[in-house]
């Protein structure tokens, strides 16, 4: 079954690039003399001394054009989105064209975990995607960067998830990936249809959540979770399956969750992050100065990305309040904060695998 998603999302794939959709990036032609005086900045060949020269060779131009096609199931028009293409172009005018880019975005391919196996066989580059809900099925504990209460603002939460990339990476490698990238997407809090003012009125609500963690939190707390692919959310909401779900301001806003759910109560429960996982084959089949170049291109969106992030939840919060919904601060924190403090030890109690990825979080947190 696996393989024949994976071939009909390659369709797919085949499908959108021909018909030149509309997300894909302006693609960046140069001349051969531009190409060749990119080539020696690059490399840095000028004036070689000829013992480097083997070095230099494999750090030139091989004169193939590489393809990295990326992929988000975030909308075009939120911050990952936007970082996304921001990306994208970075990579075409650092590299003078020597790497072509297509974005896509939301459900176009298919769900999150549709992606990361598309990514993970070849048939994507490159995929925008939480680490526990993306190559989280294979590396479980990727998780916590998702646990609730466990960090204290989004500014150690960046450092954190920056400090980490090396060891997702480790974890991830026998999977096909390289791990790096990562964009925090702010603070989260709890969109429902009936108002949430208390810890109590979590009772019984049917809440939907990315990952399993989720799940455990909303036990904690009360409610009931389930999982459920973020582009199914906005129909469960108005059709009344789920009686709401959690994100950030400005991944509510960006998707207009709050169309069916005029409630928001802010929590600032947990923050999530995405990072990108490149296929390793692909990454490692280009030249050094291309890796370079990538490497140096996602430095730039991470920072593009935390500045816009920020700004937006601020904006996000105000367009919601002017759509009616109802913004309510949760004066009785603490308890949810206590409701969910054993599941820690829970974790803990998983695996050698948990328990050293949650010493590596505490970490980098000091």
């Amino acid at each position: 079954m696996r393989k024949a998603v994976l071939l009909s999302l390659s369709v797919a794939v085949t499908a959108a690039l021909m018909a030149g959709c509309a997300s894909k990036p302006a693609q960046t032609q140069t001349s051969a003399a531009q190409t060749q005086e990119a080539q020696t900045q690059a490399a840095g060949q000028s004036e070689a001394p000829k013992e480097e020269s083997k070095e230099t060779e494999a750090k030139a131009d091989d004169g193939k054009v590489y393809e990295l096609r990326t992929s988000s199931n975030q909308a075009q028009s939120g911050t990952i989105g936007r970082a996304l293409e921001f990306f994208c172009k970075t990579v075409e005018e650092k590299s003078g064209g020597r790497i072509k880019t297509t974005a896509n975005f939301g459900n176009e391919l298919g769900s999150q975990s549709e992606q990361v196996e598309m990514c993970q066989a070849g048939a994507l580059e490159m995929v925008a995607a939480a680490p526990g809900t993306g190559p989280g099925v294979w590396v479980p504990e990727l998780q916590m960067f998702e646990f609730p209460f466990l960090f204290k603002d989004n500014e150690e939460y960046r450092e954190v998830i920056k400090a980490m990339e090396p060891e997702v990476s480790k974890r991830l490698e026998q999977h096909g990936f390289v791990a790096c990238g990562g964009q925090s997407m702010g603070a989260r809090d709890m969109l429902t249809v009936a108002p949430v003012t208390k810890l109590e009125d979590m009772k019984g609500l049917k809440m939907r959540g990315p990952n399993n963690i989720y799940i455990s939190m909303f036990d904690c707390l009360g409610a009931s979770g389930t999982t459920m692919d973020w582009n199914e959310v906005y129909t469960a909401l108005q059709t009344k399956v789920m009686d709401g779900m959690e994100a950030s301001p400005s991944m509510i806003n960006s998707m207009k969750f709050q169309d069916n759910a005029k409630n928001l109560a802010v929590t600032n429960h947990c923050m999530a992050c995405i990072m990108y996982f490149f296929n390793k084959d692909w990454y490692d089949s280009l030249p050094q100065d291309l890796q370079q170049i990538i490497m140096e291109s996602v430095d730039e969106t991470v920072a593009y990305q935390a500045r816009i992030d920020d700004e937006d939840n601020d904006k996000a919060l105000e367009e919601m309040k002017a759509e009616g919904v109802v913004i309510t601060e949760i004066q009785d924190i603490d308890k949810w904060k206590e409701a969910c403090a054993p599941m820690l030890e829970e974790y803990r109690a998983k695996g050698d695998n948990w328990n050293s990825f949650i010493d590596m979080i505490l970490e980098a947190q000091k």
